[in-house]
């Protein structure tokens, strides 16, 4: 995925586990000049769950989860669903 970014002109990392993502993460955010992160890495619930919750508290960096195009069950990108709808539900209510 990095090496077609990289034909676009976007800079990537490679990140070889779970681990060393929210290092990472966290890393890249307080850097200004980053006004994107294009996350395609399968990511455990929490982390995930984390994830909604910086993108609904910050503006910047913008924040995109790629789905697993391999993936036929859709359940991991439900989460991400689910949590939008009950976000608009507490909003609404």
């Amino acid at each position: 995925m990095v090496l077609l970014f990289s034909f676009l002109g976007i800079d990537g990392k490679v990140i070889k586990n779970v681990e060393n993502f929210l290092k990472i993460f966290n890393e890249l955010t307080k850097i200004s000049s980053i006004a994107m992160i294009i996350i395609a890495l399968e990511l455990p619930k929490d982390i995930i769950n984390y994830l909604i919750d910086y993108k609904l508290d910050n503006k910047r960096p913008f924040i995109i989860l790629l789905p697993r195009i391999s993936k036929l069950d859709i359940d991991e990108g439900d989460l991400i669903y689910k949590r939008i709808f009950n976000s608009i539900s507490k909003i609404i209510s």
